[in-house]
């Protein structure tokens, strides 16, 4: 079991754009404070673990992690368009951000970072937002504009930058051909098991399994 002092979840290496940088901030700033940090990725990368915290199950995700790390004081979720609030549907956000809120809960400390708008309820948000012990912007403009949109009070969306340098995408691909980082993407994917062999290696394997069998047949064994 790999102890920590905060868990990071969101976004990670090499998925780009503005929730990827907003995670690798958050990890400097633990880092700077002296804690150690395990990464847990909503999609597959360079991150420690990849865990689907999104949906109804977000909270009891948040929970498993927890554990798996030996009960870490600190949790920073990076909220970002497609995670953790993965299905649009009224009934699927309440049901999400009702989640959320217990799995915030099971860390004495636990910090919501908007990586990028998530384009969620209003009350979604604003349940989330109550849950966390800080909600953190990367700018002041994009804290203002949360706070004018989602209604949350005044001054509780504080701002940490960080996260220059990672880029938004990478150099010539439009957001539309992310593939597995655009949100919401996964759902069409088709997963098709592949032989790791040629057809003619499948073949002789084969033809020598069924001599071998029809010898022993034939031995009587």
């Amino acid at each position: 079991m790999a102890a920590c002092d905060v868990v990071v979840v969101g976004s990670y290496p090499p998925a780009p754009g503005p929730a990827t940088a907003a995670v690798l901030a958050a990890v400097r700033r633990a880092w700077d404070s002296g804690w150690s940090v395990r990464v847990v990725s909503y999609r597959s990368g360079a991150a420690d673990q990849v865990v689907p915290v999104a949906g109804p199950l977000a909270g009891w995700r948040l929970e498993q992690i927890r554990r798996h790390y030996a009960g870490p004081s600190r949790l920073v979720l990076v909220l970002q368009a497609g995670a953790p609030f993965c299905d649009m549907g009224l009934a699927q956000q309440v049901a999400t951000a009702a989640g959320l809120v217990w799995g915030l809960r099971q860390y004495e400390d636990s910090t919501v970072v908007v990586g990028e708008d998530p384009g969620i309820l209003p009350l979604c948000m604003r349940i989330v937002a109550g849950a966390a012990t800080h909600v953190v912007a990367p700018t002041q403009a994009i804290a203002d504009r949360l706070a004018k949109h989602y209604g949350l009070a005044s001054g509780s969306v504080s701002v940490e930058e960080g996260g220059e340098g990672y880029p938004a995408a990478p150099h010539g691909v439009e957001p539309s051909t992310w593939g597995l980082f655009r949100p919401g993407a996964a759902g069409s994917v088709q997963v098709v098991d592949m032989p790791p062999t040629t057809l003619a290696q499948r073949v002789r394997a084969r033809a020598m399994s069924s001599s071998s069998l029809l010898t022993r047949r034939l031995r009587g064994r």
